[in-house]
């Protein structure tokens, strides 16, 4: 499947860049260059971070078992969860999110792990000297929130903060879409987000 790993086997379908774009290489670059566009025409909405971090979570994108995205404010001593993902709670929402955006918080209602993670705040983790590019804290961060084998990215954001993604894995990715993964989740922080 496109440029994805293959677990076990120790064989890569494609190195570091691969020599040929398949239909699942255009298909994410399709989809992750249209984010921009998509926050933009919906900046307004209060649910703008779940919607991307769902676009991203999705099967044809990064195809996570579960997310967080989390932003770290130490001048206000928070850790704030911003947005969860749920593989098998995308069932509640509509197969194109964007096609009726403004549904998309009625559809999450049945959804607890998206809603326990919205509602997740701790105190500052950079305010604690952790550091959270290189942190163990961050992965048990994860485990407690009950991602198996947590990975993470950060990235500064504006005014001090710093985003976190912390995510699942349903397999492992190729280095191209690693890279993809990499340079896309800071998308997270051009959505507005209010009280933080």
């Amino acid at each position: 499947m496109g440029c994805y790993q293959r677990e076990g086997e120790g064989m890569k379908v494609y190195d570091e860049e691969p020599k040929e774009f398949s239909s699942d290489h255009h298909s994410l670059i399709h989809s992750v260059t249209l984010l921009p566009h998509k926050i933009l025409s919906n900046y307004f909405m209060s649910e703008l971070p779940q919607l991307v971090l769902h676009d991203l979570g999705h099967d044809e994108n990064f195809g996570f078992k579960r997310a967080v995205y989390l932003i770290d404010n130490p001048d206000f001593d928070h850790l704030v969860g911003v947005a969860g993902f749920c593989k098998d709670e995308c069932k509640h929402h509509k197969e194109d999110i964007w096609h009726e955006p403004h549904s998309f918080k009625t559809d999450m209602e049945p959804a607890h792990f998206h809603k326990e993670m919205k509602q997740f705040l701790r105190s500052s983790l950079k305010r604690r000297d952790i550091d959270i590019h290189k942190s163990g804290d961050i992965k048990e961060l994860g485990t407690a929130m009950g991602l198996n084998d947590p990975k993470f990215l950060t990235w500064k954001m504006k005014h001090g903060n710093h985003g976190l993604l912390i995510f699942e894995k349903q397999k492992n990715l190729c280095p191209w879409r690693d890279k993809m993964l990499k340079h896309s989740s800071a998308l997270l922080s051009l959505c507005g987000i209010s009280g933080i």
